[in-house]
């Protein structure tokens, strides 16, 4: 793993670059919240659940309206998660945020490593899964040759079962060919989530093109013509940031067809001489078995308020999901080297 001590985690090693324009273009972006001298993108939070109980959508419907309010704020935004971490200031708690709204008594902050800070509860969430790409991959068969033999075969594997799937990048397309669908497809790999990216899907896509251009990359998965899943990617310099993923729930053709997208973005990453390929958060043990390791990170939430402390501290005691996985080592253990006795 990655440095669990947050002070040894450098933040321009794992932040995307690009994100300033995209978080301030985001539909449900704030204004700025200062840090110690430092500005963050903020933004409101609306929670969504296309399918589940009454009681369920009454409280997101709840948390939206005080969202709405100004009540909530969180740094950086959850529409585009893991491309901005706030640097926050060790054993200070609400009064480290400049100029902050009276009306504004909780902000949430998504950090690296792990910290904990007054008037505040630090949850760790799900690590972000990333592959640095070694300087002996010179191709995607490279890659594939440092696995054990395990996993040199189910990559293989992977790869032949979907080989009757046709790659097509959406993104060179006019929009009106790609984003209806693609938020459709997105709408149905989250029908079962509670997400924190909004209802309309093919605007949030939209957004992306227009704001990022030709760093934002979109790829169509097709089968018999028909279109049945996509990944897109933020490229930034020598980075790649996976985002969002759809797929055709009725599609049951390709099983593999998830792990052949981020095989597929490990090539690109390799092809265009990039050095580090974030897989988001999720997914841990699959990632791992392309070569991905984690990343802690933890969210923040901060309070003025006693009663929501409290309220805050119990959830994360008794409520917060454990994440329970298994990582896995896909690649060979390099050679040890003979020593060789030195002639006097």
């Amino acid at each position: 793993m990655f440095g669990t001590d947050q002070e040894k985690l450098d933040h321009s090693t794992f932040e995307c670059g690009l994100s300033d324009k995209l978080l301030s273009d985001l539909p449900n972006s704030a204004d700025t919240i200062t840090v110690d001298g430092r500005q963050y993108p903020s933004s409101i939070v609306e929670l969504h659940r296309p399918t589940g109980k009454y009681i369920s959508r009454a409280l997101i419907r709840l948390f939206n309206l005080f969202s709405q309010k100004g009540v909530i704020r969180i740094i950086g935004n959850t529409c585009a998660p893991g491309l901005k971490f706030p640097v926050l200031t060790s054993g200070k708690g609400m009064d480290q945020f400049e100029k902050l709204p009276n009306k504004c008594p909780i902000i949430a902050a998504n950090i690296l490593g792990y910290e904990e800070f007054p008037n505040a509860v630090t949850v760790k969430g799900e690590p972000f899964m990333v592959l640095n790409i070694r300087e002996n991959w010179k191709s995607f068969e490279d890659y594939i040759s440092d696995f054990t033999s395990k996993y040199r075969v189910r990559a293989k594997k992977i790869l032949k079962e979907t080989k009757e799937v046709e790659v097509k990048k959406l993104s060179n397309l006019p929009p009106n060919q790609w984003i209806a669908s693609c938020g459709n497809l997105l709408h149905q790999s989250l029908s079962t989530k509670t997400i924190a990216i909004g209802r309309n899907l093919p605007k949030l896509l939209s957004c992306y093109h227009q704001s990022l251009g030709d760093n934002f990359e979109v790829w169509g998965y097709y089968h018999a013509g028909d279109l049945i899943g996509f990944i897109s990617c933020i490229r930034d310099d020598k980075k790649l940031f996976a985002m969002h993923l759809g797929m055709n729930k009725q599609e049951n053709s390709f099983p593999k067809l998830y792990s052949r997208m981020l095989l597929d973005m490990v090539k690109w990453a390799i092809d265009n001489d990039l050095e580090r390929v974030n897989f988001g958060r999720t997914g841990a043990e699959i990632k791992s078995t392309l070569g991905a390791i984690p990343v802690e990170n933890s969210f923040v939430v901060f309070t003025r308020s006693r009663f929501l402390l409290q309220l805050f501290k119990v959830y994360a005691k008794y409520f917060q999901k454990k994440f329970i996985y298994t990582l896995r080592q896909p690649f060979k253990e390099p050679k040890a080297v003979k020593s060789v006795p030195i002639e006097e």
